[in-house]
């Protein structure tokens, strides 16, 4: 049994939960555009010879989220450590496309 199962239904949690999961659905659709463009990265690095990790790049990328989430009254350590986490698996990720094309 969940914990909602014994909750008296609340019409206000519930219509927050829709919003809440209508939210989470973007978040998802957004992550998949951002995959995309990293295969794309990875293809353009490997043609170019660049490697996955670009140090100022990564600098660059979470300093900007950083303001943003200040200016967005966010909690900055959640953002950065969000986009640490998603930042550290797209250069894994290109890493990985870019050896895939280096053997074919």
């Amino acid at each position: 049994m969940s914990a909602d199962e014994t909750l008296a239904p609340n019409p206000e949690m519930a219509a927050l939960r829709q919003k809440i999961d209508a939210l989470d659905v973007e978040l998802v659709d957004l992550l998949a555009e951002r995959q995309r463009c990293i295969e794309s990265a990875a293809e353009i690095k490997t043609r170019i010879g660049w490697p996955a990790r670009i140090p100022p790049r990564v600098a660059e990328v979470l300093d900007r989220v950083g303001v943003r989430a200040r200016e967005k009254k966010l909690d900055e350590e959640l953002a950065r450590s969000i986009w640490t986490t998603l930042v550290e698996w797209s250069i894994g990720y290109e890493e990985r496309l870019m050896r895939s094309k280096d053997r074919a």
